[in-house]
């Protein structure tokens, strides 16, 4: 079972998503965001963005709730840099536990963070000196790293990814070539590289499992 639903009306601006999985995990994306996770027993966890996709199976059903950046420091009090890949325990027990602490008053985001986010989203390719904002490159990295725990440049390739699959999706007869360049890619066989190094195979190849996966 793998579905993805919409978040709670009131938790949009700081919860880009709820999921649930079980079984084996199907062909993915790195996702550079940080998780609630809710396991079987109850247990809540926060683990760590992700610049590989995770493979394998669960042997019990999972739920996540995927935060936006800033959300863990905003919000929960806690920088994003500070939680694991592998992940942390988290107080309380259950969904709504987990749902609570994000109703939870937040801190004021970090507003020049938050238009460097757009303005990578916009334009992953660019240089990230491009979107600094007035910040020095060193305070850029920092306060980046706090709100959405990796740094810029890692988080534009994963955005790259994303950007490279919504075209191919997009299209009947996906053009490698033309993905490449418009998703910010120096040309096709860095996409392939970026893809291999982050999901373990070719973007033609992750396209074609994840039709199959649905």
């Amino acid at each position: 079972m793998n579905s993805d639903f919409a978040p709670p009306a009131d938790l949009a601006d700081r919860v880009s998503r709820v999921w649930r999985r079980e079984g084996e995990l199907p062909a993915s994306l790195p996702q550079p965001s940080v998780d609630l996770l809710v396991f079987a027993d109850g247990s809540v966890w926060l683990t760590g963005p992700e610049t590989e996709a995770r493979t394998g199976s669960l042997t019990e059903p999972l739920t996540g709730v995927r935060l936006r950046p800033g959300t863990c420091a905003s919000v929960l009090g806690i920088a994003a840099d500070e939680v694991p890949l592998a992940g942390m325990p988290f107080p309380g027990e259950g969904l709504d536990a987990a749902l609570r602490a994000l109703r939870a008053p937040a801190r004021p985001a970090d507003p020049a963070i938050g238009r460097v986010l757009q303005a990578i989203r916009a334009d992953p390719g660019a240089p990230v000196s491009r979107h600094a904002a007035g910040l020095s490159e060193r305070q850029l990295r920092r306060r980046f790293l706090v709100a959405v725990g990796l740094s810029p440049k890692a988080y534009a390739r994963v955005v790259r990814l994303h950007r490279a699959m919504a075209l191919a999706r997009a299209s009947s007869a996906p053009d490698w070539a033309e993905i490449a360049v418009r998703s910010g890619f120096y040309d096709q066989p860095h996409m392939i590289a970026e893809f291999r190094r982050a999901v373990g195979s070719s973007c033609v190849r992750f396209f074609q499992a994840a039709a199959v996966g649905g």
